[in-house]
């Protein structure tokens, strides 16, 4: 019987007391916390040496404040475009403005510190679904993305 893999996680957060924490609390829920950054940019680094998607997070957490020139916000959009993975936003700040711009990096959930670590597994879950719906979806747009080109194709030849 084969076990349920763990979900791999990476952790984004500039304290680092708080990012140790968390793993600890996750990791017996099934999650293997493959790497933790302070700063975006050397997260960002180290997902561009993983050549094979297998490799990929499947949820990352993010806290909006690192250390380092760019902040969690700007660093999510980038992860979220090249690497399709779930995004959990953990944050301290509850500015509307914060929020707003968060929103705009279409994270799955948005936790806000401290939080509780139930709710943390529930949201983390909840964006793991989410997010492999979207990419279902988004197969299945292709699909009938290419069965229209190929009719289309068939309709201009009869008619040709």
């Amino acid at each position: 019987m084969n076990a349920i893999q763990p979900l791999k996680v990476i952790i984004f957060e500039d304290e680092a007391l708080l990012s140790n924490d968390l793993k600890l609390q996750i990791e017996p829920h099934n999650y293997n916390v493959i790497a933790m950054f302070r700063r975006a940019e050397a997260g960002l680094d180290f997902l561009a040496t993983l050549n094979d998607p297998a490799q990929f997070p499947d949820v990352v957490l993010m806290d909006i404040n690192l250390a380092g020139n760019m902040n969690g916000i700007e660093a999510a959009r980038i992860i979220t475009e090249k690497y399709h993975c779930a995004l959990v936003f953990i944050t301290g700040m509850s500015q509307k403005r914060v929020f707003e711009d968060a929103f705009n990096a279409k994270p799955h959930a948005i936790l806000i510190k401290p939080f509780d670590i139930s709710q943390t597994i529930v949201s983390i879950r909840l964006a793991v679904y989410q997010n492999k719906l979207e990419k279902q979806l988004m197969l299945h747009q292709l699909d009938l993305e290419s069965i229209i080109e190929e009719r289309t194709k068939e309709l201009i030849e009869t008619r040709g």
